[in-house]
């Protein structure tokens, strides 16, 4: 292995590992937003503050009510008027597997989805609701009032076909007194982490669309952390999800401030919000009614693209999926490679292998430049060294030489390694597309049992055992020992410890990215075995 190639694998080596602490940190990392600022919990109420909530309308564990369809189950809890449970169904396209139930009880507690947190200093934990008859079949309505006259109604018509909810929010005076305009606080709530096995970080992620100046539909994202957050503007959308599924909210009537929180009594990785609505002055007797459409579903790349003509407002609901920096190419391996090779064979894991052949012959240019750039590189090594030990005391001159050298023969010293680095866009694009596309979660493939998973098939010691990146070290090994040693025993030492860092990077990714990069190194070790004895 020549000393190029050595620095275009160690500098590899190192984006990979910049590249994927990054992705560990953006678990907790503070994302900078147009308009944010710090709040400290500052959404503050008669009831307290968001990172701070009260013991009063906690989960009351009220009457039940239900409505389904095919998809989904939606339960209500009838003493607060709320979503209190969602059921996801298995279906038919196996997107969904088996039952995944997005709220519980220890995640949602006070953060329901659109509970009321507060009209002006009216608490929404001081209302006391009761069920009433439904206007709308696969309907439920409930109502209540504070002391002080306000009259609340809220109802919810789920969907006959989708994961779509419609609902209303009625305040109505009866007093006879002028009620000012005030703030209607809803929460956007939160969502259960999927925390399946100790591999799977418990991820959850908040994304927003809003209008800039110009008003054009802009996205921003939230992460968990350890301060709540705010952004100011016209709101279009806010979704809160975890990787594989969402809650989603878009409204006719734009919040104008959306608030992130933390609690401190939550482990890392919670996340909820609350969407701040104008509601205007009311006359004795007049009404205020708040519509929205409320998505509870999968993230699945067709369904949210839909959700553009079928939520009340509000475009780019795909980009709820974070396909990260390259997302055209990450979008185009999911839906164009992975998926429509999957409609053929039938089998997600098949699937990945024809992309990985698909994604090698297509770079097939690339990995060929770089392994002949080594080929000529070991020609010129008795030319190199003979310059290194003419001019060792002129490190200047022995430059100059090398140059020289390298123009003589037609060789370009970054030949090897930016061949490699050009495919990094492909490779962190097709990480993010498999890390995000719900159709591996849990879906197996020989011994895997979830491509979206590690691979793991025992422990010893309390270390997990992961055959597939196992065997991509070894492959790894293989590969170092069909290469030509080349270089000092220092750089040789460096090449066999490549390995080891490969591995350790690979080691708790998804099974579905480690069968890429495994049979990719096949097909790399097959492809340089050809080159390396094939004639000039």
């Amino acid at each position: 292995m020549d000393k190029d190639k050595l620095i275009g694998m160690a500098l590899l080596a190192l984006v990979f590992l910049l590249f994927f602490t990054q992705m560990k940190k953006k678990e907790a990392a503070k994302v900078e937003t147009v308009k944010t600022q710090t709040t400290q919990a500052t959404v503050a109420s008669s009831t307290g503050s968001f990172s701070a909530l009260p013991a009063e309308g906690v989960y009351s564990g009220g009457a039940v009510s239900v409505v389904s369809n095919s998809l989904t189950k939606i339960s209500f809890d009838g003493q607060l008027g709320d979503i209190s449970g969602v059921e996801l169904f298995p279906t038919s396209d196996k997107v969904i597997k088996e039952t995944y139930d997005t709220l519980s009880k220890e995640s949602a507690e006070y953060e329901l989805p659109l509970r009321i947190y507060s009209y002006g200093e009216l608490s929404g934990g001081a209302l006391s609701f009761a069920p009433t008859d439904a206007a709308f079949e696969n309907s439920v309505a409930f109502s209540g009032s504070w002391d002080s006259g306000v009259e609340v109604t809220k109802n919810y018509t789920l969907s006959v076909s989708n994961y779509l909810s419609e609902v209303s929010l009625t305040l109505r005076n009866t007093t006879e007194s002028v009620i000012p305009a005030r703030e209607l606080k809803l929460w956007l709530g939160t969502i259960d982490k999927l925390n399946e096995v100790k591999e799977r970080p418990p991820v959850r992620s908040l994304t927003v669309s809003y209008l800039n100046e110009d008003g054009k539909e802009k996205i921003k994202r939230f992460n968990p952390g350890k301060d709540s957050k705010s952004l100011e503007g016209n709101i279009v959308w806010a979704s809160i999800g975890n990787r594989y599924f969402v809650h989603a909210l878009s409204s006719k009537h734009q919040a104008s401030k959306l608030e992130t929180g933390f609690r401190s009594d939550k482990k890392a990785g919670w996340l909820s919000a609350i969407l701040t609505y104008q509601v205007p002055e009311l006359k004795p007797g007049e009404t205020f009614q708040w519509q929205g459409t409320l998505y509870t579903g999968p993230k699945q790349y067709e369904r949210l693209t839909a959700l553009d003509k079928e939520m009340v407002c509000g475009s780019n609901y795909v980009k709820i999926i974070d396909l990260g920096w390259y997302s055209v190419i990450a979008t185009w391996l999911m839906q164009y490679g992975l998926k429509l090779t999957y409609r053929y064979v039938g089998s997600y894991g098949i699937s990945i292998i024809i992309l990985t052949v698909i994604i090698k012959i297509l770079l097939w240019p690339l990995t060929t430049k770089s392994t002949m750039a080594m080929k000529k590189m070991q020609k010129l090594q008795p030319e190199i060294k003979a310059i290194q030990d003419k001019y060792k005391d002129d490190p200047k001159k022995q430059q100059e030489e090398m140059m020289l050298l390298y123009r003589k023969y037609g060789y370009n010293p970054m030949g090897g390694c930016l061949p490699m680095l050009i495919q990094l866009p492909i490779f962190v694009a097709l990480y993010q597309a498999l890390s995000n596309a719900i159709e591996l979660h849990k879906t197996p493939f020989l011994w895997i049992a979830d491509l979206s998973l590690p691979d793991k098939v025992g422990a010893i010691f309390g270390l997990p055992i992961h055959p597939l990146a196992i065997a991509m070290g070894i492959g790894m090994v293989a590969q170092q020992l069909l290469t030509p040693k080349m270089g000092d025993a220092s750089q040789q030492k460096m090449m066999y410890f490549m390995p080891v860092i490969f591995t350790v990077l690979f080691y708790n990714m998804p099974s579905g990215l480690v069968l890429y990069w495994f049979v990719n190194q096949l097909l790399t070790m097959a492809q340089t075995t050809y080159l390396q004895y094939k004639k000039d």
